[in-house]
């Protein structure tokens, strides 16, 4: 065993034995060491990357007490390049049809016994610690973290980060104040602490303003919406919109309503009422006709992380949200709402860690959170990237939010001052982003067209596929700036000193809310890693994931690094007049002085939302009628979406899959390819810095270029940063997935497009 020389204190593999640290029979003990020097405190190295931008002094408070427990920490694990390069290799082959290791799916043990750390090395790692008076609590089966807990002082001084108090925007906080560091005969094996601090990502979901708010934009005597199931002005999606927009009803004809698949969302609380999820299925008539469809509360305590009950908590709105449209999409399978508490660490990774050491693990999981991978870090980047893979190899098709800030996730949904930033819980190659679009039909001046007057049998008022855009609620948006000039007679620009946004005449841009960055996410990874860039990112020293050979479509830009998103569905919150019902009977979550009647019988009155929190379990949804057609689990299921991407599209695009088409769309169609729109937010230069910000005076656009207007991102035919590949045709896409998975080229991950 290596040496340990922790401050003054040197011990040995005795040491080890003495507390119960015995290294322990694995295929593991054959990898080779590669720690092989001794442990010397006074020769450490930097772990780069890891500090929260808001560890300023202006947030400072003063230094955090030495006994402040420090609970769950993760110490994030990186394998050798040898190694890394094997397991890549091989969770390709698990998706190359033509591979004989296609499908050989693995379990995490498995994983960590073939290519995790050795038990030399971490058992040289746990010494350490402990030497440093932090107990170790587990080591994850797949041998990529190790948990453990301490008391503030002991963290301290193990990483020579002080942790302090800090206050931002109005909220206590606790956060390192520098960038840790640790002993340099570790470096081989530990890549970092995953977080050492306590900011948690935010729930991607926007509630519809309230029925005293204003409704929508423009003029409504130009396009009058419909009496039907409208509450406040706004007409709401139900479960059987969403089959008639999306074309789920002859799938559910077929008898594919997703019986027999388990779909996972992960959430760090609880259910607020399971009751809620039970009348949601019955006013939307889901349970009449459905009766197999299941939702259970789960707490999963697993063996790689410590896992405590969460309660209900301010976080359980978005667990009504998607557990109510997971349902919608497969309305007989069985959804699980897995939750861990937080503790510095995000309660829903927890739960995935958990689950995926048992010994049947979900095939679909749906992730609704986000944090832009600038502020996550590098060290939680790689976390989340190692957590995504393992759950790849063992058949996982995992969902995630693309974000609700259009392309400046750093931004939160405020005027953006960082620059051009994606969420790093969505941007690792092992994950389907999911992005978020609108219903066009008002800003189309189409509404009579594509919605029924009156509600027709439960509660739907959509008549067919509706033309889409990407979701957009800033005053950059093309849209909303050509339907106020249509309306209004009057010329606004999208940037510039004639801006809509700098119009101060109060027409709606101020006073609707539109000044911000709220909208689907989509941009290019670009702060996954620690790795020098010279992309003009806010601390300029960040990169991101180099691109998968899968993702290869036309539209899909030669950068060299992982885009979001993938694929899309409506996600709007009720700007031009539509939005998701959700059932949630806590009175906090929607509160009757803003018109709302929690739960009551007719679901106009009932909280509302958009979200791309509401479009990922929508597509989970789908994977399980898949998975259930198939007769199979597919893991990171984008190298069939692509393949299917491409046959749609070819080399040039296919106008007849057009989404402005609106019900003449293309029959065989599996993607509504959205081409009309942005997901461009406001920025503001300055502040920050200038990054990526066109502004010409005043309010700017997020633009990739900061002298002329080149706008963040435009919707173009084919692939797209505001839609991805498009939104689904869920029909096609089940029928399509047989004649996709045949064509699906070999992956090679290290053969970037140039």
């Amino acid at each position: 065993m290596n040496q340990i020389c922790a401050r003054s204190v040197c011990s040995f593999s005795a040491f080890a034995l003495a507390l119960g640290f015995a290294t322990t029979a694995s295929a593991a003990q054959n990898h080779d060491r590669l720690i092989r020097e001794s442990v010397d405190e006074t020769y450490r190295v930097t772990l780069a990357g890891n500090t929260r931008s808001e560890a300023i002094p202006a947030n400072d408070r003063g230094i955090l007490r030495d006994e402040t427990p420090m609970n769950g920490l993760q110490l994030v694990l990186h394998r050798s390049p040898e190694a890394q390069a094997a397991f890549d290799k091989y969770v390709d082959n698990l998706h190359n049809p033509k591979s004989a290791l296609f499908h050989k799916w693995l379990t995490n043990k498995e994983i960590g016994d073939r290519f995790g750390a050795s038990d030399d090395d971490i058992a040289t790692v746990k010494e350490w610690l402990s030497s440093e008076g932090l107990h170790v609590t587990n080591v994850a089966p797949d041998r990529m973290t190790i948990e453990f807990s301490g008391d503030a002082g002991h963290v301290r001084d193990a990483f020579r980060a002080p942790l302090h108090n800090l206050v931002v925007d109005g909220k206590a906080h606790i956060s390192n104040m520098n960038d840790p560091s640790m002993p340099h005969a570790l470096a081989p094996v530990v890549a970092g602490v995953a977080k050492l601090n306590d900011f948690m990502p935010h729930a991607l979901n926007v509630r519809r303003p309230g029925t005293q708010a204003k409704e929508g934009i423009g003029a409504r005597s130009n396009s009058p919406m419909p009496n039907g199931n409208a509450g406040g002005g706004y007409n709401f999606i139900g479960a059987a919109d969403l089959a008639t927009m999306y074309n789920f009803n002859p799938v559910f004809t077929s008898g594919i309503t997703g019986k027999g698949q388990t779909i996972v969302v992960l959430e760090d609380t609880n259910q607020y009422s399971q009751g809620d999820w039970v009348l949601f299925r019955k006013v939307m008539g889901l349970s009449r006709t459905y009766p197999f469809g299941t939702m259970t509360q789960v707490n999963p305590a697993g063996t790689a992380d410590t896992c405590t009950n969460p309660g209900d908590n301010g976080d359980d709105t978005e667990a009504a949200i998607d557990v109510d449209w997971a349902t919608s999409a497969a309305p007989n399978a069985a959804i699980l709402s897995a939750a861990c508490a937080d503790t510095v660490q995000f309660g829903g990774f927890l739960a995935l860690a958990n689950l995926l050491t048992e010994s049947t693990v979900p095939a679909i999981v749906s992730i609704s959170y986000g944090e832009s991978e600038a502020d996550l870090g590098a060290a939680e980047n790689l976390y989340i990237n190692n957590l995504y893979e393992s759950a790849a190899a063992q058949k996982v098709s995992v969902f995630v939010s693309s974000g609700d800030e259009l392309a400046a996730s750093s931004d939160g949904g405020r005027v953006a001052t960082h620059g051009i930033t994606v969420s790093g819980f969505t941007s690792t190659p092992y994950n389907i982003s999911v992005g978020g679009t609108d219903m066009a039909a008002e800003p189309l001046f189409e509404y009579s067209t594509y919605y029924s007057a009156t509600n027709l049998a439960n509660f739907r008022t959509a008549l067919s596929y509706v033309p889409e855009i990407p979701w957009n609620d800033s005053c950059t948006s093309s849209v909303t700036v050509d339907y106020i000039n249509a309306v209004n007679s009057t010329s606004f620009t999208q940037a510039g000193p004639t801006s809509f946004c700098n119009y101060d005449g109060g027409v709606v841009a101020n006073d609707d809310g539109l000044l911000g960055a709220v909208g689907g996410s989509g941009g290019p990874s670009n702060c996954a890693t620690g790795l020098p860039t010279n992309r003009g990112v806010s601390n300029g020293t960040c990169a991101g994931y180099p691109k998968p050979s899968w993702q290869s479509i036309f539209g899909n830009p030669a950068d060299g690094v992982r885009d979001t998103p993938d694929v899309s569905l409506m996600a709007g919150n009720g700007l031009w007049g539509v939005y998701y019902a959700a059932c949630i009977s806590n009175p906090a979550d929607g509160p009757a002085d803003e018109g709302f009647a929690p739960c009551g019988a007719n679901p106009a009155t009932w909280t509302g939302f958009g979200g791309t929190s509401v479009s990922s379990p929508i597509w989970a949804g789908i994977q399980a009628l898949v998975n259930q057609s198939t007769g199979q689990s597919w893991g990171n299921s984008n190298p069939v979406l692509y393949t299917m991407g491409n046959m749609e599209y070819g080399a040039g695009g296919n106008p007849s899959c057009n989404s402005t088409l609106g019900n003449a769309i293309g029959s065989n169609c599996a993607f509504n390819d959205v081409t009309l729109g942005d997901n461009s937010g406001v920025c503001e230069a300055g502040r920050n810095g200038t990054f990526n910000c066109y502004t010409g005076g005043g309010y700017g656009i997020l633009s990739t270029s900061n002298a002329v207007e080149d706008e963040a991102y435009p919707a173009t035919p084919g692939w797209d940063f505001t839609s991805g590949i498009g939104t689904a045709n869920a029909w096609n896409i089940v029928n399509s997935w047989s004649a996709a998975v045949s064509a699906t080229k070999p992956i090679l991950l290290d053969k970037l497009k140039k």
